[in-house]
């Protein structure tokens, strides 16, 4: 169970520092992207934490098959509800705030749960 929360944490960690680095436009300057645009750059730079975490921490977290798998659905789902909820709240009440984020964390989380997976040692 703790293999799977430092996981989580490790995504927060990163969906963190992803949102106070893209919170500093002002609002009135920020244009954005089109959905499906949004969710390859995030999933572009979720492959690029996957990468950076297995350099940092290059064995896995988790080691049973089971809690593996189970990560990549929890994980991301996990991550794109809270990203998508604490959006919404930020924005009071602006149209497909929720979904916007909600999409771009999900490929965001998925992406780097996904490299983590197949590229740090489970042994």
């Amino acid at each position: 169970m703790i293999e799977f929360v430092f996981e989580v944490l490790l995504q927060l960690v990163f969906e963190v520092l992803e949102l106070v680095f893209s919170s500093g436009v002002g609002k009135s300057k920020r244009v954005q992207m089109p959905l499906w645009l949004s969710i390859i750059v995030y999933a572009g730079f979720g492959a690029l934490a996957g990468f950076i975490s297995v350099l940092i921490f290059p064995q896995a977290f988790l080691h049973g098959n089971i809690a593996r798998i189970a990560n990549l659905v929890v994980t991301p789902l996990l991550m794109g509800v809270l990203a998508g909820m604490f959006a919404a709240w930020r924005a009071s009440g602006q149209k497909g705030v929720f979904l916007y984020r909600f999409a771009s964390a999900y490929a965001f989380a998925l992406s780097l749960a996904l490299f983590r997976f197949f590229a740090a040692n489970h042994a």
